[in-house]
């Protein structure tokens, strides 16, 4: 059976290109273009990695990530990003996310950091 991935992504040309890399990787991605249905469709669905922009509409890419890891979901999160200081990196990380990517970056190295978070797997995480 496919890995399923969910990009939450608000830019549609950058999510179809990712979407496509991904099927074209074995992958069965899922897009949707706002954070608050994203957060919706990984407390109901089973998501081996979730691909998650930071600036996005209705509910950023911050507040999944703390909302995920506050209900205690360990769906791998890879971050991208055209915020890329490291700053912003660092908080992503100690937020929860696994991986960060910076915008522009290549369609290649996501496939290849997706297949890493989806061996390394859903982890345990400590919802205290």
């Amino acid at each position: 059976m496919m890995s399923r991935v969910l990009v939450i992504e608000d830019d549609p040309i950058l999510s179809e290109g990712m979407a496509r890399h991904l099927r074209d990787a074995g992958f069965d991605p899922v897009v949707t273009d706002r954070g608050d249905l994203g957060l919706k469709r990984l407390r109901f669905e089973r998501f081996e990695v979730c691909v998650l922009d930071l600036m996005l509409p209705v509910m950023d890419g911050w507040r999944v990530i703390e909302e995920l890891r506050n209900e205690g979901l360990g769906t791998p999160i890879i971050v991208v990003s055209a915020r890329g200081t490291e700053h912003d990196r660092v908080h992503a990380i100690e937020l929860g996310a696994d991986d960060f990517l910076v915008k522009p970056f290549s369609m290649k190295e996501l496939v290849a950091r997706v297949k890493a978070a989806e061996r390394r797997g859903t982890r345990i995480v400590d919802s205290e």
